[in-house]
Formats: structure tokens, sequence, C-alpha cells
């Protein structure tokens, strides 16, 4: 059986976490346990996301875990784990392991400071491109793009990417065909009301009229202290 793990943190962004759990779950109960996916806690046993809302995940990530796949969220908690070198340790030996190491938005920062992401190509949310420059020099870093593959690793734009990559790493690990049946079953039709919400946010520097990102106005020594 393929095993994933996502994992949770306090202050992590919702979407990113929930949004590739929906698809892998789709794709467990649909492929008769051909994987499972689980949710696991870098700390205690109730999470509680940027927004209010909190999980209750009893299984905590340890160095000593092992999964096929891995996959980091971000989220303004993504700055306390960028400071903290036992949890960067932890995520290197446990990405060791993994066939699939990947991430949703600012999770890409993480691994960037664990030196995880060294000569690979990137991305992350477009307002933490120029961080992901600054904490992974050697990386060549994308954008404009919902996902990027380099090898094993896979990251992803900002919050409703992770649903496109936990999509296409599902025809990675089973069948294309197969992820095309759970996107029809999730009903994943992107369609935003306003046009290409994509695009739309950097043509007009949306965080810049008055939507708080907490990442977009931080340098890198704001990150690390």
């Amino acid at each position: 059986m393929f095993s994933i793990a996502i994992i949770l943190f306090d202050d992590f962004e919702e979407l990113d976490a929930i949004g590739p759990w929906e698809v892998f779950r789709m794709a467990e109960e649909a492929s008769g346990g051909k994987i499972s996916c689980e949710m696991v806690s870098l700390g205690g046993e109730t999470v509680t996301a940027k927004k209010g809302m909190q999980v209750h995940v009893p299984k905590k990530l340890t160095p000593d875990s092992a999964y096929d796949l891995i996959l980091l969220p971000g989220g303004e908690g993504s700055r306390a784990l960028i400071a903290d070198e036992g949890v960067l340790d932890m995520l290197r030996k446990v990405a060791a392991k993994a066939t699939w190491v990947t991430s949703v938005c600012s999770g890409s920062l993480v691994y960037a400071r664990a030196g995880m992401l060294a000569g690979r190509k990137c991305t992350s949310h477009h307002g933490c491109l120029d961080l992901l420059v600054q904490l992974s020099p050697t990386s060549e870093v994308i954008h404009n793009s919902r996902y990027v593959q380099d090898g094993n690793m896979v990251t992803s734009a900002g919050v409703s990417a992770g649903i496109d990559m936990a999509l296409w790493l599902v025809g990675q690990v089973i069948t294309p065909d197969f992820a095309r049946e759970v996107q029809h079953n999730i009903e994943y039709y992107p369609a935003p009301p306003y046009g290409d919400g994509f695009f739309v946010c950097l043509k007009f520097k949306l965080w810049g009229c008055g939507l708080p990102h907490k990442f977009a106005c931080h340098s890198l020594d704001r990150l690390s202290g």
C-alpha cells in the first residue's frame, strides 16, 4: 500500500492541506485501498489552522516516520518551522525515505531552508517567490506555474494549487485515467467567477489592495528571527 502523510502544524493554511486531503482520500476509497492517506502533527494532538479550524491529529511525525509521499502545507506557521532546526532536521530524515516529497504554498520555503531544494526547480505562492530565491539561491524558481516537478520533489503554488498537484500525483501513483475519475468525482472544473484568478492576482497585485499577506513583505532576516 502506498502511504501518504499530510504534515500539520499550528497556523497552517487550511486549503493547502484540506484540498490534497480530499483528493488523496477520494483516491484511497476509489482504489480499494491501494493508497492510504493520514494527517500527522509536528506538535500536539490538536492543531489550530490559520483561520481557526482545529484538527484532531493523534499521530505525531518523528524522525523514524516512513511514508511513500509527504506533503507539507504552507501558511503563516511556516515562519516558525523555518526557524526550528529540529523540525528541519526531522523533515530531511523523513524526506530521505520518501518516494515523493511535496509541498503547497510556503511549505516550499521550509524545504528551501532545510537545503532540500538546492539545485532543483521549484515554486511557491507568488508572494513567496523572492524569498524562495533568498532561501535557496541555487534553485531555479519557476513563476506562473500551478506546480513544478523536479525528480521526486513536487512544489505547488498557493492554496488551491495543491489540488492540481495532488491530482497529478494520483496519476503518477496509480494511473492518469484513475486520477481523471477522481477529478470528475470531486467535480474539479475550475471556472473562477472573476476570470483566471491566478493571473488576475499577479496582474493587479491583489495583496497590495488591502488583503494581508504576511510573506510578501518579509525579508529573510525577519522570517528567521
